[in-house]
């Protein structure tokens, strides 16, 4: 996989957030759609900061950074038994995604 820029980043993870349907409360049991929420809520602040238009302040740009690699562990995205082996390769792509983005955040 070539090497990510922010922009290819911002798209990965908004084409995550699109697939897993992650704004639709509906989608999701209700006991887990909190914590999808709260992720989704944190990816969109990580695309507007690979974007230039996010949160400025070290500190809010470090939680953020933290909730996404958390999203990594504990939705199991870094264990590739855990996927299908026709998602394999958009989750992979995602999560390197994900991480680029903390990277990013914690500069």
């Amino acid at each position: 996989m070539p090497q990510l820029d922010a922009k290819q980043a911002a798209s990965m993870i908004e084409r995550w957030i699109s697939f897993y349907d992650m704004d639709n409360a509906k989608a999701w049991d209700k006991d887990d759609y909190p914590f999808i929420q709260t992720s989704c809520r944190q990816m969109r602040t990580a695309i507007q900061a690979l974007r230039g238009k996010g949160p400025t302040a070290p500190g809010e740009r470090k939680k953020v950074a933290a909730a996404l690699e958390e999203f990594i562990e504990d939705s199991f995205m870094d264990d590739a038994n855990e996927w299908e082996p026709e998602n394999r390769a958009f989750v992979k792509e995602s999560m390197a995604a994900l991480q680029y983005a903390a990277g990013f955040l914690q500069k």
